[in-house]
């Protein structure tokens, strides 16, 4: 009888392996008791620590909502961008001190990541994990996918990176989620009535080269439908190359120049008198990006500043009483703890080192 109990509970333990298997695509795991679980982007059960204390992040806009959300100090892996992200630097100087296990295109130095003793690894998602994710998991350190699309899924990624990091830091990502979402209704409030005449057709540029730009199915769609815009860019996803002809072809309204360097980028357009026919240019409507922690118009934290900037700049006369330099003082006092001086706050707006 008792053998019979053991088959039974076998089999049982066996059927539940194969559903866990079938739903996330990855061998179940019974989590010890000094363990917790998060459900992550591809719907994975990822056992962690009950308290992470090490974390590991390959994904440099998130570095900084870690910071943000105060769990800055368990960074023991980061990237080379985020090291050299000027601001992030005036925010957290330890980040320099961080080891760089993660190359600016993502690769991994796996001897510095095992060195480096991750709780978990904290990692971007759009529907296909990282190259090197089956030898890091090989090696038992666990990772949480978080999506990385659109702004909705930022506010996912805030909460799940909360969740992650402990009590605490999910108490300021909630916190941080209502304020991102009261910003996005402020705005929607005044744009969704406009008509598709009154939507400006805007170019928004990826790189230091101007002619890659951020198409649909994107972040930086979004906070540009979101603020009375339509993306110019006929393309989809980001970082598309394109060609001069095609950019005189959607004739854009604004252009946004986003990535460093971009004062430079920005005047590179308009030394270049190609550009001069198209309507951006003549009405001088070729504007920086603003970059702080990191850049704005990114997966960031302040991309809950990006929508309030955006809409102010299509929409001037709608949005006269939104001052998004008090805005921005407000929250980085809020968020990063940190008064900016008035030398400070301009950086930020132009998009130049502190």
């Amino acid at each position: 009888m008792r053998g019979n109990k053991l088959i039974r509970l076998a089999l049982a333990c066996l059927v539940t392996g194969l559903v866990a298997v079938a739903q996330t695509g990855m061998p179940a795991q019974l989590a010890p008791a000094n363990t917790r679980e998060v459900v992550d982007a591809a719907g994975r059960r990822v056992a962690l620590p009950q308290v992470v204390t090490r974390v590991a992040d390959p994904w440099h806009a998130n570095n900084a909502l870690v910071l943000m959300l105060g769990g800055a100090d368990k960074l023991v892996a980061t990237t080379v961008q985020a090291q050299r992200q000027p601001w992030l630097q005036r925010l957290y100087p330890r980040i320099v001190d961080v080891p760089a296990a993660f190359n600016a295109a993502g690769d991994v130095n796996l001897e510095t990541l095992i060195g480096a003793r991750p709780d978990v690894v904290l990692m971007a998602y759009d529907g296909t994990e990282p190259r090197w994710a089956a030898a890091v998991g090989a090696r038992g350190i666990p990772i949480v996918l978080m999506p990385n699309t659109s702004l909705q899924g930022l506010q996912i990624t805030a909460r799940l990176t909360g969740e992650v990091l402990g009590e605490a830091e999910t108490r300021v990502a909630a916190d941080f989620v209502r304020y991102f979402q009261h910003n996005i209704e402020r705005v929607e409030a005044r744009t969704r009535a406009l008509t598709a005449s009154q939507r400006p057709r805007v170019l928004h540029t990826a790189s230091a080269g101007v002619l890659s730009v951020d198409g649909r199915g994107s972040v930086i769609d979004d906070w540009i439908r979101i603020a009375g815009g339509v993306n110019a860019a006929q393309v989809d996803g980001i970082g598309r190359p394109v060609t001069l002809e095609q950019v005189v072809a959607w004739n854009p309204d604004f252009i946004i120049v986003g990535s460093a360097p971009n004062p430079q980028s920005r005047d590179a357009i308009l030394r270049d008198p190609r550009w001069g026919q198209i309507e951006a240019v003549k009405r001088g409507r070729v504007l920086v990006n603003p970059s702080g922690a990191y850049l704005w118009d990114r997966h960031s934290a302040e991309a809950a500043l990006q929508v309030l900037w955006a809409a102010k700049t299509l929409h001037p006369e709608l949005f006269a009483d939104i001052d998004v330099a008090r805005e921005t003082r407000e929250f980085y006092a809020r968020f990063f703890h940190y008064a900016l001086t008035d030398a400070e706050l301009a950086s930020i707006l132009n998009a130049t080192p502190p």
